[in-house]
């Protein structure tokens, strides 16, 4: 046992707050919590203070997660909830959150319960697999009963904020780990390894096949899909229509590697005064817009095109864009480009992230891929592309194909310019990033500073509400 781990360093467990045990046991189910924590600025003593001294500090801490992270990895039940998991941030994040709301030198920012577990359709048969996982750990603690029971007693609360799905079979196989981890596996005999892995991935199947029949699509998919990673593509094909019927065409081209340390991408992109070289004589026309939603302050952005309203004019050249999955989040959120352009989506992330969008414009999946890959897709249409992420539902992104010669985002505050413009009449389009129609207005330039208001509809939310097969990603299923 490590030093400072004894009974008398956890004995006070049962006392911790709600918001410590909302941490521990949520992040360590959600592939999309986040958790900022800084030791740079020590806060005012709190008096849980003496929780953390009594709990024997970082290392008694450190070792309370690591052998309920090492048990729950190894649950049959629960183990796959781990599989897309980075580990070593996972237990970092732990740590320093428990740390902190238990009076330690750190500052704790985090979703809430709710919001983290958002689509991951928990089943109460995995949360209290967790629970029990957590229960055994304290037990090696020899951590007494009443407080024992004092802390599991915390956790029923949480329950309805992280389970959203019915119980499901918790007797097949996971996904191998050599399939998924980020880390190297140790050097094995290939043929060993390949028997492994085989093993693994008929597990995966009959689990997938389960899971399909019980009509959990989404998550038979995901299973279907790592047992893909382990024997190939081309070994399953034979299957695949059976797993991804309803889904958008899966995208099969090699992932291209990308360099890890490129740099982030901004939160929009695409402007048409940007992307091409100033002409000889600027024009004398210029136009000043705000975006006004439901008569208010705009927040967020919005794209506006303008085009000649006689319809003629050249299309602008098509174009290559980058939207980056870091840090669980879509960058650029919204980005503009010319029709026949090509967006590519490279993966930073230490988990896995699948691609996917359903809408009529550009309706694709670009399948599973880890960190350092990428894969593309050429929009060849105008409209608005809904982008989200099958495993990670927080994860939205918007791109407006335009045939328009003229297109900006707005800025946040929903301000945007156009330098360049000759005078006339213009169609004026505006999209809200809630709303595939736009607003469309006829506006006149004069030959000198211009301005305009855009008032668009209260827009609604911009996260996808379906996964892949078109199924809601939140709904409670009575229990």
């Amino acid at each position: 046992m490590p030093a400072n781990c004894g009974p008398g360093a956890v004995e006070q467990l049962g006392t911790m707050n709600k918001q410590v045990l909302l941490a521990f046991l949520g992040l360590g189910f959600s592939f999309a919590a986040t958790a900022e924590v800084s030791g740079a600025e020590v806060p005012p003593p709190r008096p849980q203070a003496v929780l953390f001294a009594r709990l024997g500090g970082v290392p008694a801490i450190s070792a309370v997660v690591d052998e309920t992270l090492r048990r729950a990895g190894q649950d049959p039940r629960i183990k796959q909830r781990f599989v897309n998991a980075n580990m070593a941030r996972l237990r970092a994040e732990l740590i320093e959150q428990i740390c902190a709301l238990s009076g330690g030198p750190f500052q704790y920012r985090g979703l809430d319960m709710k919001t983290a577990h958002r689509g991951m359709g928990i089943t109460g048969q995995e949360f209290d697999a967790l629970v029990e996982d957590l229960k055994q750990t304290l037990d090696v603690f020899k951590v007494p009963a009443k407080e024992q029971a004092d802390l599991i007693a915390l956790l029923a609360p949480t329950k309805p904020d992280i389970v959203e799905a019915a119980p499901v079979a918790t007797t097949a196989s996971a996904p191998v780990k050599a399939a998924v981890s980020q880390a190297a596996p140790a050097p094995h005999n290939p043929v060993t390894e390949r028997a492994e892995g085989l093993r693994e991935a008929a597990g995966l199947l009959e689990r997938a096949e389960s899971e399909r029949k019980k009509g959990n699509r989404s998550l038979a998919d995901q299973l279907f899909s790592f047992a893909e990673l382990i024997v190939g593509v081309d070994t399953l094909a034979a299957l695949a229509s059976i797993f991804r019927e309803g889904a958008p065409p899966r995208i099969t081209t090699a992932t291209v590697p990308v360099p890890l340390n490129a740099p982030p991408q901004p939160l929009a992109a695409g402007n048409s005064d940007e992307e091409e070289p100033p002409p000889p004589r600027p024009a004398t026309g210029s136009l000043a817009g705000a975006v006004q939603a439901g008569g208010a302050s705009f927040e967020g952005f919005a794209v506006v095109t303008l085009e000649p309203a006689s319809g003629r004019f050249h299309p602008r050249a098509p174009r290559h864009r980058v939207i980056e999955q870091r840090n669980r989040l879509f960058a650029p959120h919204v980005v503009v480009v010319p029709v026949g352009s090509t967006v590519s989506f490279p993966n930073f992330d230490a988990v896995y992230h699948n691609v996917f969008s359903r809408s009529e414009v550009k309706s694709f999946d670009l399948g599973l891929y880890k960190a350092g890959q990428e894969r593309e897709i050429t929009f060849d249409k105008e409209g608005i592309v809904r982008i989200g992420c099958n495993l990670h539902a927080n994860m939205s992104a918007v791109v407006a194909v335009v045939s328009a010669p003229y297109y900006a985002v707005t800025d946040s505050r929903g301000h945007f310019t156009f330098r360049s413009l000759k005078p006339g009449s213009y169609r004026l389009r505006a999209y809200s990033e809630g709303r595939d129609e736009p607003t469309v207005q006829v506006i006149h330039i004069v030959p000198d500073k211009n301005s305009v208001t855009v008032a668009l509809p209260v827009a609604a939310s911009n996260v996808p509400q379906v996964d892949k097969f078109g199924v809601p990603r939140v709904q409670k299923i009575p229990r």
